[in-house]
């Protein structure tokens, strides 16, 4: 049987400012993502208004609302911002989590051994103990 010996830590730890920025970042991101949907969702309820007044809804002509809804120039400009703004959020969250991961993987043989217990124990919290 051979014994496969790792470096200790190989890469360099993930600066906290950086870490932090990805935070922020992100934080600020889904702030702009929640105000660009608030607005996105009072564009669309007032063009909805407009042309339920003319007798165009989803339900009654489906087509000509697709048709004016598709060539509403606010409602693709709010629309864009939101969409915008989720992936955002998505590439922050995923590079924080992406962060995280990598992390826990690259830390210490200690650092990977306390967390596994961690997880062990917190995985028999709910089990009696006595025998």
């Amino acid at each position: 049987m051979t014994t496969i010996t790792r470096p200790a830590s190989a890469a360099a730890p993930i600066p906290r400012t950086y870490v932090l920025y990805l935070r922020d970042r992100l934080l600020e991101a889904e702030a702009h993502l929640t105000a660009m949907t608030g607005r996105y969702e009072r564009t669309k309820a007032r063009f909805d208004r407009c042309y339920a007044r003319r007798g165009i809804t989803p339900d009654t002509d489906i087509v000509n609302y697709i048709n004016a809804k598709t060539t509403n120039p606010e409602l693709k400009f709010w629309y864009s911002k939101v969409e915008h703004f989720q992936r955002e959020v998505a590439a922050y969250g995923a590079a924080l989590t992406g962060l995280d991961a990598a992390n826990r993987m690259l830390g210490t043989d200690d650092q990977r051994a306390s967390a596994e217990n961690q997880r062990s124990r917190a995985g028999r919290r709910g089990f009696s103990r006595a025998s």
